[in-house]
């Protein structure tokens, strides 16, 4: 049996995305950038090219060849949490990768070592979705995904708006039903 977000899940995602624009004073359907909110809840964030407790060998082969190895994690740094994240990957997926680990803090995963044993991942299924979830709604909450329909163009062009991809942006509207909200004013306004 896959993994299932608790009931609720989906509506609380709303409510964080609702919450954090206000407190930044930003329209409900606006851009939500990582690096704001990160600061906003004093989060530091740290490019992998630039940190220092990583080589130059280690840094070029994030930078090439394993590249996809690497996207983004949460260190623990006594009470407080620091995200390091690949700087070298695609613009939108650093986005992605942020948001999905401001996911993981406000939500209180503990963080944990990426490895147990000898090359076997530590992965909880459940918190990944949960980050996944909630760090895609925080990107591009259920209003953002009804005004990319019904305020672009194409996806692409509102994926370009939210500095998304627009795999992530499909994948919202998707999920959200907005075309059909969006079908259902149109007749309104007719």
């Amino acid at each position: 049996m896959g993994t299932k977000l608790r009931r609720g899940f989906r509506a609380e995602s709303e409510e964080y995305a609702e919450e954090y624009r206000d407190e930044l004073g930003l329209e409900r359907h606006a851009p939500l950038s990582p690096k704001v909110l990160c600061e906003h809840l004093s989060i530091p964030v740290h490019d992998l090219s630039t940190f220092p407790g990583v080589s130059p060998t280690e840094k070029a082969f994030f930078a090439g060849p394993g590249n996809s190895l690497f996207s983004a994690t949460t260190i623990p740094l006594g009470t407080r949490r620091v995200i390091l994240h690949n700087d070298y990957q695609h613009p939108n997926r650093q986005i992605s990768n942020i948001m999905h680990e401001v996911a993981h803090i406000v939500l209180g995963h503990p963080p944990k070592p990426p490895l147990i044993g000898e090359s076997c991942r530590n992965y909880d299924a459940t918190a990944e979705l949960e980050a996944n979830q909630l760090g895609f709604t925080l990107l591009v909450p259920k209003v953002a995904a009804l005004f990319a329909v019904e305020g672009f163009s194409s996806l692409a062009e509102a994926a370009a708006y939210y500095g998304v991809s627009v795999k992530l942006l499909t994948h919202r509207v998707q999920i959200t039903d907005v075309r059909r909200w969006a079908i259902n004013r149109a007749r309104k306004r007719a």
